[in-house]
């Protein structure tokens, strides 16, 4: 643990604004993006860079790429935007060969410089794009220097006889010519002139011929971050004051991006990435991350097909980015009833569910400090806490938090939608976290299952064990659950609690085995439509490998959680030769003011 600095009394010099509920924009960014073994070497080069020679300007962004259109805004749920990437994919046929790029360095810039041809080729891409999107931010007339700002290959747009600088919708047509920038991917900028003649020699040794798979990346991000700095939390803090920000470990802080070289006493304002809350935080409990760690991947697709030499090992597996975001999907509704299902061939499939709200999230780690009396009696002091808990010591309660009141009326709200749907669960397994057991019930009970359906707590369904390092919670077991929920205390799991106590450390691959083998165990021994109810990254890890897919990166793994909303489902069908696939889930998305709408898609991409 670090020292907390003596903080100074001060107040705010800013009140960070909250996006209209109806108006949620984001910032969106095209980039061009190195895959394999290119990749590798750009990372290896900006890692080594960072620790021979120190921080410049290319560090605050942790993604390899070549800029094709440059950030604009659109509203968050404006889904022809990864509809027009997608239509990207056969624009890259004639990059069938490694990308021809010179190297440049000067005393403040290094980087690659993407020769005549195969600029032409990413340009008309980027044109592609903008004309494809432009419904979705521009209004009836174009002001084109904002445009320009945007997108820079459009300058030739002006009308000449006029010398308007509008475009009207009738005649938004945009010239290739002539180009304003050059397409370049940066290695290093902003460096002191010491480091140099380091840097040239890091340089060096990059080899660009092997730079022959690439793929277009959408990315998105709050428009909060133009001014920001991202920070990670690395020691927690429990706020002592009404105007301190609580930290938990590995929460992302903005910050101002001058209010951390200018603070006079070690304390900074700061709005968390969740909940646009805000306050005074220690600046030594944090350290400052790329930028980039905080954007969302909303789509990608491959402009070439990698060769065996250009796969992606990620945690010693092969990944191989594919080139369709969204194939077709069958609806399970289609499917309404597990005699259907039989009827077909015991097709056998599985809904997902993430749990609901949990109380540590919507009131801190600090919540049990004034929720239980000096006899360790819990005392509900918020209509959004639970209004009574099973008997158990707080410390128990602080690593397996309990859904609020929200949370359980999420569960209850999906459970109704499903039985609207005509579904009717086989069996349910459960991960053992308690907020998990209590979404569960609170699903079933909706659904008129309660009594008809125990649940199975399979600890082979809990999360990633890379997030607990300080050891396991200790769960409820079984038998206690079973004093409160119908519990079937008969049950084998696949991986029982003291396998997982066996496991000092987690690979981000272990985790994705551990689940996926759960899984495939669970459906070899069960007919009809099962339910999972776990955490967010069981969506991901449960199905990505049964239908085919390789695990994600940790970057990719992390931009999609943030899209993870509590009771998100997602649902995976059995084909007619026993591969699956996923499909639309069978109730309807739960949307609120602090809960975005999911789209299980998200899932189905590379």
């Amino acid at each position: 643990m670090t020292s907390l600095p003596v903080r100074k009394s001060r107040n705010f010099s800013f009140t960070p604004s909250k996006p209209h509920k109806h108006q949620r924009i984001r910032e969106y960014i095209l980039y061009c993006c190195p895959t394999g073994r290119f990749q590798q070497q750009l990372e290896a080069f900006w890692e080594k860079s960072k620790d021979i020679c120190g921080s410049n300007g290319v560090h605050n962004y942790s993604i390899p790429h070549i800029t094709l259109v440059s950030f604009f805004k659109a509203h968050e749920d404006s889904t022809n935007l990864v509809e027009a990437v997608r239509n990207l994919a056969d624009d890259g046929k004639h990059l069938n060969r490694p990308m021809e790029l010179e190297l440049y360095t000067s005393n403040n810039f290094m980087g690659f410089f993407v020769k005549e041809d195969d600029a032409n080729v990413l340009k008309r891409i980027a044109l592609k794009f903008v004309k494809e999107v432009s419904d979705s931010i521009i209004s009836d007339t174009i002001d084109l220097d904002h445009l320009i700002a945007c997108f820079p290959y459009c300058a030739s747009a002006v009308n000449e006889k006029t010398s308007s600088r509008c475009i009207p919708k009738s005649s938004r047509s945009i010239s290739l010519e002539p180009h304003v920038k050059n397409l370049h991917l940066t290695l290093a900028f902003q460096f002191p002139t010491e480091v140099y003649r380091d840097l040239v020699d890091l340089v060096d040794s990059l080899d660009a011929s092997c730079a022959n798979s690439w793929e277009l990346r959408l990315y998105s991000r709050d428009p909060r971050l133009a001014t920001k700095q991202v920070h990670k939390v690395i020691f927690p803090h429990t706020s002592r004051e009404s105007d301190e920000l609580e930290l938990r470990v590995g929460d992302l802080i903005y910050v101002n991006n001058d209010a951390s070289q200018h603070s006079i006493d070690g304390w900074t304002e700061a709005i968390s990435f969740l909940g646009n809350n805000y306050g005074f935080i220690p600046l030594n409990h944090t350290e400052r991350i790329p930028e980039t760690n905080a954007w969302t991947l909303n789509a990608t697709v491959s402009l070439c097909q990698p060769t065996q030499d250009e796969i992606d090992v990620i945690d010693g597996v092969s990944h191989v980015s594919e080139s369709d975001i969204f194939p077709n999907v069958e609806r399970f509704s289609q499917l309404k009833t597990m005699e259907d299902s039989k009827a077909i061939g015991q097709r056998k499939r599985i809904v997902v569910l993430r749990h609901g709200e949990r109380v540590d999230f919507a009131f801190g780690n600090s919540w049990t400090q004034f929720s239980f009396n000096e006899s360790q009696n819990y005392v509900r002091m918020d209509l959004n806490m639970p209004e009574s808990l099973p008997p158990r010591a707080f410390e128990e309660w602080e690593k397996d938090s309990p859904l609020t009141t929200l949370g359980t009326f999420q569960s209850h709200l999906v459970g109704s939608s499903l039985k609207n749907f005509g579904v009717k669960f086989s069996k349910v397994f459960v991960s053992p976290a308690f907020r998990c057991v209590q979404t569960a019930n609170g699903v079933l009970s909706a659904m008129g299952l309660e009594s008809e359906l125990p649940l199975n707590i399979e600890y082979g369904l809990f999360e990633w064990l890379g997030w607990y390092e300080m050891g396991l919670p200790s769960w409820v077991s079984p038998k206690q659950l079973g004093l409160h929920f119908n519990i079937n205390e008969n049950y084998q799991p696949v991986i029982t609690q003291s396998n997982l106590e066996g496991v000092l450390k987690e690979s981000l691959a272990e985790f994705y085995e551990r689940n996926s083998s759960t899984t495939r165990e669970i459906l070899e021994n069960c007919e009809g439509d099962i339910l999972i109810v776990a955490h967010a990254t069981n969506l991901e890890t449960c199905t990505r490998q049964l239908t085919g897919k390789e695990p994600r990166t940790r970057s990719d793994m992390r931009n999609l959680l943030m899209k993870v909303p509590y009771l998100a489902a997602i649902a995976m069908q059995q084909n007619d030769d026993s591969s699956f696939q996923l499909i639309e889930p069978p109730c309807l998305s739960l949307t609120h003011n602090s809960c975005a709408k999911f789209d299980w898609r998200l899932l189905d991409d590379n």
